[in-house]
């Protein structure tokens, strides 16, 4: 009774075809396999529900060198395994139907198969099959892009291979996981995965996991700028796939492709581009041996990169646009994006600069969405690895007690009571700490996730489209046509964040830190006229006019940064919503022992709706202004916190098409504040 052959599949690994010499290991399994199923079938007792007979089908499909006869043979191990209720072989079955169509790029299919197999395995407490299915189903998610849901199906997957105490099954899900932190630029907790894998007990046939673990380490330190590390640390990665045990291994014919590849990376990054081509150069043989189409990928990104350096521009050109069409064939994003940074490059060194522009400008389009994208997969596998976290407490604790209990029938004396005892005191106290702080976490975990979600939407954007012009420029100089164009636009993005950043951070120190007031007698009219003042430039563009009834020497018990703040908001949002020629009026009014403050528009307005959801807190939505002005959504939330804790209240008043009145209250004699 065979399991699913379990493999790590890296991001750019996909196991299809492996050589030795010259002679393919898999064509190699796939000519015993036949031999020894035409030797089964010539025997008189012949029986195709055979257990030995349905495992060599599934051997056969495993190599998987003809597709369309593959799932001739996928067919045939179905429908055997259930008319034997041979529940491995069902398993087997489905899941390799599920890797088919993956393959294939037919996802949907691939996901619906995976978890046909995963409720079977399951059902029949199938262990070993379970894990390699969830991890199939991980790779599918990772290759998706979701790598929250991908860190889910690994964490499972390790749960279950550590009570089944398979070392070489925990070692790969460890090396998963590292994989997925490391493409989120996490390289601590990559790296804490990675020592996990070197410190498990690896026999001689686990040793090329460790040879993987090398490999990716050294990939870290050479993010890190650490390169003599990363080349001890390669080479350590290169010796272990190159020993005679492991070179009949379809796992160390790949890693030997990316380690090559790695190394040349780290050559390269040493400046030594000569002895970075060698290493290329054998990387791209090993793939052309193995008809390996994801690594040419790679392989072909990196010697267009080298040529170029090289200075052989018509070699660098070659490559670059077989890499471009390699990747798009694949829908490998991220070596489409590279493809392109690096057609920009050798077009401008060509002098074609039109052509220079369309690759650089598709580059920055990937680079902005990969950017976001990874943004929010890495908040997304926080709060995946959060949520385990907990999970494992809890099994932890669980577990801890069941200790405690069996421990207390075979040592029944006082030592052995007085640990568990305080075991079990420290388990209670921690319990109750945890459970006084969960409100806290929570509300401070929602937080993060507004000021995370406002920062990749509003400010990544044109701050890396700016960091992409600067790069380019340095890399190729513009000429004078080239910056009038560009520049003022990228100017334009930069002045339309700064007024976001202000508000951004005071919103979240506000959040995090609470609000202090300092109160004291100030002028309204004089902090009114200097606001006027300041927003005067953003009013002309539009030639909106801006007035003040308010009297000189109006006075507010109150704190002036606040206020300065409130104002200059309420202002801007006004310039925002006023059409061109349009009219601003502040004026005040003293109402009780209340000053009654007033800023009217007559713009665009708002309906009921609009205006019953303009101050709550959780609303971070922004609208554009007529000018297609932005804002972050926090300011009319900020200023309300800001009003209240001065002790007033905030309203508006508005009419679709008419325009709108924000007013606010404010205590005038000392020693008046609401309580909150």
């Amino acid at each position: 009774m065979k399991p699913i052959t379990f493999y790590k599949l890296k991001k750019t690994f996909v196991f299809i075809l492996v050589t030795l010499g010259s002679v393919s290991i898999l064509a190699q399994s796939e000519k015993n396999a036949l031999t020894k199923i035409n030797e089964l079938k010539s025997k008189p007792n012949f029986n195709p529900q055979s257990l030995i007979y349905i495992d060599l089908l599934i051997d056969l499909a495993q190599a998987g060198l003809q597709p369309d006869s593959t799932l001739i043979v996928l067919d045939e191990v179905y429908d055997l395994s259930v008319k034997a209720t041979y529940r491995i072989g069902e398993s087997s079955a489905l899941s390799l139907y599920g890797s088919y169509f993956s393959k294939k790029g037919e996802t949907e299919k691939a996901f619906d198969y995976h978890n046909k197999a995963l409720a079977v395995a399951n059902r029949h407490n199938l262990n070993n099959e379970k894990v390699a299915i969830l991890n199939n189903i991980g790779q599918l998610y990772w290759l998706q892009g979701n790598d929250a849901n991908a860190l889910t199906q690994y964490l499972e997957a390790l749960t279950v291979a550590e009570k089944m105490n398979d070392t070489s099954k925990v070692a790969i899900l460890n090396i998963n996981i590292a994989e997925l932190y490391l493409t989120n630029g996490d390289y601590e907790t990559a790296l804490t995965f990675y020592e996990i894998v070197k410190q498990l007990k690896s026999t001689n046939t686990d040793s090329e996991i460790l040879g993987l673990a090398f490999l990716y380490i050294a990939g870290i330190y050479a993010e890190q700028e650490k390169l003599d590390d990363a080349e001890k640390t390669i080479d350590k990665s290169i010796e272990i796939f190159n020993k005679p045990i492991n070179t009949a291994s379809i796992l160390s014919a790949y890693g030997n492709i990316e380690a090559y590849d790695e190394k040349g990376n780290i050559l390269f990054k040493k400046l030594k581009y000569k002895e970075a081509l060698k290493w290329y150069s054998e990387s791209e043989k090993r793939c052309d041996e193995l008809n390996y189409d994801v690594g040419y990928t790679k392989v072909y990104n990196s010697l267009a990169n080298c040529y170029l350096r090289l200075n052989e521009i018509k070699t660098a050109e070659k490559y670059a646009l077989k890499g471009l069409q390699k990747s798009k064939e694949l829908t490998a994003l991220a070596a489409i994006k590279e493809s392109n940074l690096i057609l920009s490059k050798i077009y401008f060194e060509k002098g074609q600069i039109s052509k220079a522009y369309q690759y650089q400008s598709e580059y920055i389009t990937l680079y902005e969405k990969g950017s976001a994208e990874k943004f929010k997969k890495g908040l997304g596998v926080l709060r995946s690895k959060m949520e385990f976290e907990n999970q494992k407490k809890a099994l932890i604790e669980e577990n801890n007690k069941a200790l405690a209990k069996q421990k207390t029938y075979v040592y029944i004396t006082l030592a052995t009571l007085l640990i568990v005892s305080l075991f079990l005191l420290l388990i209670f106290r921690t319990h109750r700490l945890q459970k006084r702080f969960t409100a806290k976490l929570k509300d401070s975990n929602q937080t993060k996730d507004k000021l995370f979600s406002v920062i990749a939407h509003d400010l990544r954007g044109p701050i890396n489209s700016f960091y992409s012009l600067m790069k380019l420029y340095m890399d190729k100089e513009f000429s004078k046509e080239e910056s009038a164009y560009l520049f003022p636009k990228a100017m334009a993005d930069i002045q339309n964040i700064s007024d976001m950043l202000n508000n951004l951070l005071l919103w979240a120190k506000t959040q995090m830190q609470g609000t202090t007031i300092k109160q004291q007698n100030i002028d309204i009219n004089a902090l009114v006229k200097d606001n006027i003042e300041l927003l005067s430039p953003l009013a002309e563009k539009k030639s909106i006019k801006i007035t003040t009834t308010i009297p000189e020497n109006t006075l507010s018990y109150s704190d002036r940064d606040h206020m300065d703040i409130v104002l200059r908001n309420l202002i801007s949002n006004a310039i925002k919503f006023t059409n061109r020629n349009g009219e601003i009026h502040i004026n005040s009014f003293e109402k009780d022992d209340e000053l009654q403050i007033e800023v009217s528009d007559n713009g665009v307005g708002m309906d009921l709706e609009t205006q019953s959801k303009l101050f709550e807190k959780n609303n971070t939505e922004s609208t554009y202004g007529t000018n297609n002005e932005k804002g972050t959504g926090l300011g009319l939330s900020l200023c309300r916190d800001m009003v209240e804790s001065n002790g007033g209240q905030i309203g508006v008043s508005s009419i679709k098409d008419k325009g709108t009145t924000i007013y606010f209250t404010l205590p005038i004699k000392q020693g008046y504040l609401k309580a909150i």
